[in-house]
């Protein structure tokens, strides 16, 4: 596999990240970190606010950089992967999620138009479908959305890039519990159709809902589950 090829999620196979260190104002916030997940698996980790699994998450999707450890995709270094298509393949969902001007439609269709592909009416409500929505919410505008629905909406628009992986910052923390649980039906459904998903959260009845393999972050340090 080459960094340019485009491969499918099962190809690409594993997304690790082995001692990371990410240090701010001279403090690390994540401690020589390992964290792996592979096409098909859920990888959950829990852990109280400020404890340093949000930056671990964000390294993992290269948005901030690391001052050490390594980060590889499908056993590629993700240094040598052009960012564009690194982010393609590994999508990251931030807790709340932001909507762009226009419609869930234009919302949807982002990536793929900044990529320079089309993409029809019915693959946008193949998408809007996957995620458990109507096609008929493609009119409308992504500002009037409900905090459940963005959330499906934000999934829908990564999953037009067709990522391998998803990383999900506190995917359920502002949902009722009706809209939380269609969302980790959802997470688990991806999963079961081959994506490797990591999930943050500090919800215990959420993370063991996921049904996935567990860790907890501690001053920056992920360990296993007890």
């Amino acid at each position: 596999m080459t960094p340019s090829s485009q491969g499918s999620p099962a190809a690409e196979g594993r997304l690790a990240a082995a001692g990371v260190v990410v240090i701010r104002d001279g403090r690390a916030l994540v401690d020589h970190a390992d964290l792996a997940v592979k096409a098909g698996e859920i990888v959950v980790v829990e852990g109280a606010s400020g404890s340093g699994k949000t930056t671990m998450l964000r390294a993992m999707a290269t948005l901030i950089a690391r001052d050490a450890g390594s980060l590889t995709l499908g056993g590629i270094d993700a240094a040598e992967i052009p960012s564009t298509i690194f982010r393609r393949r590994v999508a990251y969902l931030p807790q709340l999620p932001p909507m762009l001007e226009g419609s869930v439609a234009d919302n949807v269709a982002t990536g793929p138009r900044l990529a320079g592909a089309s993409i029809t009416e019915e693959t946008l409500a193949a998408l809007v479908t996957r995620v458990g929505l109507p096609a008929e919410i493609l009119a409308r505008l992504a500002r009037d959305l409900s905090g459940g629905e963005r959330q499906r909406v934000a999934l829908a628009r990564a999953l037009a890039n067709e990522p391998g992986f998803l990383l999900m910052d506190e995917p359920t923390s502002a949902l009722d519990p009706t809209s939380a649980t269609r969302v980790l039906a959802l997470v688990r459904a991806l999963a079961d159709q081959g994506l490797g998903v990591i999930v943050v959260t500090h919800v215990e009845e959420h993370a063991a809902r996921l049904d996935g393999t567990r860790y907890e972050c501690v001053a920056g340090r992920i360990r296993a589950k007890e």
